[in-house]
């Protein structure tokens, strides 16, 4: 989906979650300070669809390859490989609802931070 497609709580709700890969890539490249820069601004209002077209727009055109040929995301582990445990303890959401993002207790049951805004996740009804 094109950054142009996205409303303005979509675009934030990328944006949150796609930040702390985004962060790593920044550290890697040299561009730590460009990005932050973006972020302080999506913090102080200004609409996330800018950054996610500036920071996404190649992100979503390439798939992580696996040495199989399919997508990372639909390998299921090796067998034998134990799993994670989960952790539910219901869903959370922006802390200051101003998108639709939701996420789980990590498998250490961490509260899920909000990335844009810096807060933990509320808790939803």
């Amino acid at each position: 989906m094109a950054a142009e497609e996205l409303t303005d709580a979509e675009a934030l709700a990328l944006w949150c979650a796609r930040l702390p890969g985004l962060r790593e890539q920044a550290r890697a490249t040299s561009v730590v300070d460009r990005l932050e820069r973006d972020a302080a601004r999506v913090r102080d209002g200004i609409s996330a669809q800018r950054a996610v077209r500036k920071w996404l727009q190649d992100a979503d055109a390439e798939a992580a390859r696996s040495w199989s040929g399919r997508s990372v995301l639909n390998l299921a582990g090796l067998p034998g490989t134990p799993r994670a445990p989960t952790v539910s303890a219901g869903r959370y959401g922006c802390p200051l609802g101003k998108c639709d993002r939701t996420a789980g207790r990590d498998a250490q049951g961490h509260t899920p931070v909000c990335h844009a805004f810096g807060a933990t996740m509320t808790p939803t009804a």
